[in-house]
């Protein structure tokens, strides 16, 4: 991804699909496995920390 983001960044589903390859079904399948957590919510919206997903995605990798 192009921008420097800080750790305590919020993130949204499009950025974690653009990031990973994964599409969106995989991804909300991964929150009800609980390996990745639940999304906070902003009226309509769902944000993730960015510490969080990258967490994620360095265990996914190792699996």
């Amino acid at each position: 991804m192009g921008r420097q983001l800080e750790p305590t960044s919020l993130i949204d589903m499009r950025y974690m699909m653009e990031d990973s390859g994964m599409g969106k079904t995989f991804l909300y399948a991964e929150i009800k496995k609980g390996n990745l957590p639940q999304p906070m919510k902003f009226g309509r919206s769902s944000r993730w920390l960015l510490s969080d997903y990258e967490q994620w995605k360095l265990s996914h990798k190792t699996q």
